[in-house]
């Protein structure tokens, strides 16, 4: 069958005209004939025809050895096929899913087993060589951690000079955690340094907190990103609306698990400054108050 014999096919069943399918189509019906007489219309532009028409176009397909198959046929395994893919494309999107929430869980595990390890070292040699031995197993499982999410890894140890610590003492950090563990450990690495601390259990309190107190009150704000009530991305945004200049610009520096791509964007977004992950680093941490300061 020719495309002529396919469109006036096409045109009986639908019961209009070439010349009304030229206009459906936005053409004059003299290119119309043209094309349909010279036998010069490309597939897509008969494909169009008789998409106007509500048709469809059935051909053969001829395969290199030999097979032949409609193009219906054909048409109805491609549907086969994109269901299939769909189905795997969800299936894998749920694994992915559950590995991110595996590895988040396993940064807040070892958070927790250095902050066990650090509040212990003050009760004996034996426990500092414990912390020790804890911290070059959990450094080493970190780095693949990174590795895993796509972080690039560190090349050096991060140093901080001593007259950067010290200028930090006397400055006052409000700490958003709802894990009191986790506030624990900073909260001991910031007093450590001469800094005075306060807490807030969510980012509900941690608004609050800012608001309640003077202007210029508190010098940073350290912030956990997942807590209950209220999270650390709703509350950096509420953070930076305040009307109060001073307290809307206070840096804001996420201390999270999350540590995916997508959670550094989304903290970014949400107008946090420094981006740092668990298990801490205090040397990273110290550098950036020093960083902000």
């Amino acid at each position: 069958m020719n495309t002529t014999e396919i469109i006036n096919s096409a045109c009986a069943e639908a019961g209009v005209t070439k010349a009304e399918l030229a206009k459906r189509m936005g053409m004059l019906p003299s290119s119309l004939y043209r094309k349909l007489s010279r036998e010069s219309m490309t597939f897509e532009e008969l494909q169009k025809c008789l998409d106007v028409l509500g048709g469809t176009v059935e051909f053969k397909l001829v395969f290199p050895e030999g097979g032949i198959c409609s193009s219906q046929s054909q048409h109805e395994k491609l549907l086969e096929r994109a269901d299939l893919l769909e189905t795997e494309l969800e299936a894998a999107q749920k694994a992915a899913q559950y590995h991110k929430k595996s590895l988040r869980e396993l940064r807040t595990e070892l958070s927790s087993a250095v902050g066990l390890a650090e509040l212990g070292k003050k009760h004996g040699t034996k426990a500092a060589e414990y912390l020790e031995k804890i911290q070059n197993v959990l450094s080493n499982l970190g780095k693949t951690i990174d590795y895993t999410l796509g972080e690039p890894l560190a090349e050096e140890e991060i140093t901080v000079p001593v007259q950067d610590v010290e200028s930090l003492a006397g400055k006052r950090v409000l700490l958003v955690e709802d894990n009191p563990l986790n506030r624990e450990v900073v909260k001991e690495i910031l007093m450590d340094c001469g800094l005075l601390v306060e807490e807030a259990g969510n980012g509900k309190e941690a608004v609050a907190a800012l608001c309640t107190n003077v202007p210029g009150y508190f010098d940073y704000v350290l912030m956990d990103l997942e807590m209950p009530v209220m999270n650390g991305y709703e509350a950096t945004e509420q953070i930076r609306k305040l009307p109060n200049r001073i307290r809307a610009n206070i840096p804001v520096i996420a201390l999270t698990a999350n540590a995916f791509p997508e959670d550094r964007e989304r903290a970014r977004a949400a107008g946090l400054d420094d981006f740092l992950t668990k298990p801490l680093d205090s040397a990273r941490l110290l550098k950036s108050l020093v960083t902000f300061g």
